[in-house]
This record gives structure tokens, C-alpha cells and sequence, in this order.
């Protein structure tokens, strides 16, 4: 009867342990990619002359669309994607197939995207996005 009660404890603690452990991968929700995303500065001290919106489409395009709110000059940019096979790495790719930037993916999900810069050699930085509401 012991030998029950303490196996039993033991489950539970296994139980517990691996519940606590797990870690929560609902935060990337790939299927969200699709729409447009403009980049947000969290940092009150730092002012924001611009914007940058990207727009990723199911056909596996994507236009990066930038103004500058003091010259008024917009650019729009034309780049294919790949979302890696874990989906957690999204790679970007210029008219000519060659890389431009890419990724890593710590959260995604209906109105919040945030990316680690999986090239720190190539000038980007790490992103903050959210999804604009058409």
C-alpha cells in the first residue's frame, strides 16, 4: 500500500514538472503572417521621423513600404519570402533571388510579430510589429 501512495506521488510530481517545464509555443502563430505589419517603437525616448510597413502575401511576396514623414518620399520595395520548415525563421529575398534580411520569429500572433535579427552582420536590427487593421 505504501509502494502505491508513493508511486502515485511520484507521478503527480512528474506530472507537475513536465507541465511547468513545457515551454508555451503558442506565441508564433504562423498562419498570421499574411497582412500588413508596420514596425512600432516601444522607447518613448526616441522620436520616429518615418515609417516602414511590410506586407507579406500568401503568394509568398512581400512589399516593404517606407516614408519619411520629413522629405515626404515613400519607397516601396519588392521581395519574395521563406518561412523556414520550424516556422520561426522568415528570410527575405531581393528581384534577383539574393538574400536581404532574415529573421528569427520570437512571437507572432493575430496582432503582434516580433523578430531577432538572425544576421546581426548584415546592418538590421531587431523588429517590433503590429498588424494593421484594414
Amino acid at each position: 500500500m505504501k509502494t502505491k501512495k508513493q508511486l502515485a506521488i511520484l507521478l503527480l510530481f512528474g506530472i507537475i514538472f513536465s507541465l511547468i517545464s513545457c515551454e508555451k509555443d503558442d506565441e508564433i502563430d504562423i498562419n498570421q503572417l499574411v497582412g500588413k505589419w508596420y514596425i512600432y517603437n516601444d522607447d518613448p525616448n526616441l522620436s520616429v521621423d518615418g515609417s516602414v510597413t511590410y506586407t507579406f502575401n500568401a503568394d509568398k511576396t512581400c512589399f516593404i513600404h517606407s516614408s519619411d514623414f520629413l522629405s515626404g518620399g515613400d519607397t516601396i520595395i519588392s521581395r519574395t519570402y521563406v518561412v523556414g520548415s520550424e516556422n520561426t525563421l522568415v528570410t527575405l529575398f531581393n528581384e534577383e533571388g539574393r538574400y536581404t534580411e532574415q529573421y528569427n520569429i520570437r512571437k507572432l500572433t493575430s496582432k503582434e510579430m516580433i523578430w531577432e535579427n538572425a544576421s546581426p552582420n548584415n546592418g538590421n536590427s531587431d523588429k517590433k510589429l503590429r498588424k494593421v487593421n484594414d
